[in-house]
């Protein structure tokens, strides 16, 4: 709304310049160059701008000419046959050329759309083939050394398959489960069922759902008893940051503490999950929360960079249609703090 305004306060702009321009020369209503410039214009507008700048460029154009090109000059007069021609002229090239432009935009943005649909289904496809792969594998390989070694096999060797293979089918669920809850987010389709809840229970769900990632470790929870409820999906809200949780301790070490201090400001909360892990160069700062980034594994932290690097996207999804932001900023002593900044109220 806010560019379509300026568009058509620039077009008025350049109409007005036009007509000034006229009026200085002294042209006059029967000079054959006294339409011309305005037409031009509005071609122009229409061409580049689209419609609506190109409508409201025609009737400043007749407004103009009317007030300075017909005399007396300085004054409004009663619009002449000619002059309702002209509007009438005027109006056609723009809504002409204007919606041809229009028209065009839109297929542009819908093919830059469609590109980005079939490069999307691509990557999921690629990472699905790649990163499904290997927890496949190792279910199959466990299962078949059960069925077909597990009368030769001792009851250790037997629960070490067996633990390994549901090991792997659980982080194939999350792996399923993350790329559906993108598709769902991608296409609009996720609902949220708002109703007010606390940050402090929004904080001990999402730390129940990766209490075995974070494990044991030392972590500060700062939340005012006075903070006020929010109203939020607490079931999406928890998932969001639980994901920011599991990527702190996805990159730091396993006795790394995490911090997470929430506040209220401007009738939002703003949630900090800090972490003292590996870090995110600067230039990366911004791409952590698109699909499929993935930072590299450093030895001695909590787990490689498994996974289908949706996490992040997910969370900035949930959070967005919340009507929030997620952004992540660098901490001088090392790690990163990942802010979601959340509205207390429904808009």
């Amino acid at each position: 709304m806010c560019k379509s305004w300026l568009l058509s306060a620039f077009s008025v702009l350049i109409v007005l310049t036009v007509a000034v321009a006229l009026y200085a020369l002294g042209v006059t209503p029967g000079h054959v160059a006294v339409t011309a410039p305005f037409l031009l214009v509005v071609v122009l507008i229409a061409a580049v701008w689209g419609r609506e700048a190109a409508v409201v460029a025609s009737l400043a154009s007749a407004l103009l000419f009317n007030y300075l090109i017909i005399p007396p000059a300085n004054t409004f007069s009663v619009p002449t046959a000619d002059e309702g021609f002209l509007i009438l002229s005027l109006l056609s090239v723009a809504l002409i050329v204007g919606t041809w432009k229009d028209r065009t935009l839109r297929v542009e943005r819908q093919v830059r759309e469609l590109a980005a649909s079939e490069k999307l289904q691509k990557i999921l496809l690629d990472t699905i083939s790649h990163d499904f792969k290997t927890p496949l594998t190792a279910i199959v390989g466990s299962l078949s050394s059960l069925a077909v070694e597990g009368h030769r096999l001792n009851d250790y060797d037997r629960k070490e398959l067996i633990e390994t293979a549901y090991q792997q089918a659980t982080w194939l669920n999350k792996l399923i489960s993350d790329v559906l809850e993108m598709t769902r987010l991608e296409a609009g389709t996720a609902r949220l069922r708002r109703e007010p809840a606390s940050i402090s229970d929004l904080v001990r769900q999402a730390q129940s759902q990766v209490r075995e990632m974070i494990g044991e470790r030392p972590s500060r929870i700062d939340i005012p008893p006075d903070l006020p409820p929010m109203a939020m999906d607490t079931v999406l809200m928890s998932h969001a940051l639980a994901n920011v949780l599991e990527n702190a301790a996805k990159y730091s070490a396993p006795d790394a503490p995490i911090d997470v201090v929430a506040q209220a400001t401007d009738g939002h909360v703003v949630l900090a999950v800090s972490d003292w892990g590996i870090g995110v160069p600067a230039d990366d700062l911004g791409r952590i929360f698109e699909k499929f980034y993935r930072r590299h594994h450093v030895k001695g932290f909590a787990r490689p960079a498994d996974g289908t690097g949706l996490g992040l996207a997910i969370a900035k999804g949930i959070v967005e249609a919340h009507g929030g932001r997620i952004w992540a900023e660098r901490r001088s002593e090392g790690g990163v703090t990942v802010r979601l900044r959340l509205p207390l109220e429904i808009k």
